[in-house]
């Protein structure tokens, strides 16, 4: 509901605060699933899935990762995202 409705620009922050600030998006596919994310990061190419509430790194994925993504869900959709979340409304 909410990661379908987020723009290129705030995936690639929320890559950055994931990943590296310097990380480059090199490929959004949103075909059929939640946004799929693939990065290159100090020579590396990432994946990621990002989902709701949850994010997946296939390679990688830092410690506090789920944190910062919520983090920044919270950022862009505001406390109706967090009441989604804590309460199911």
């Amino acid at each position: 509901m909410y990661v379908k409705k987020l723009k290129d620009h705030e995936i690639e922050e929320i890559i950055r605060a994931i990943s590296d600030e310097d990380a480059v998006v090199t490929d959004i596919k949103r075909i059929y699933t939640d946004p799929e994310v693939t990065v290159l990061s100090q020579d590396m190419e990432e994946h990621y899935v990002l989902h709701d509430y949850d994010i997946e790194g296939f390679e990688f994925l830092p410690d506090g990762a789920t944190y910062i993504y919520r983090e920044k869900m919270l950022k862009f959709f505001g406390v109706e995202y967090a009441e989604k979340y804590l309460l199911g409304k």
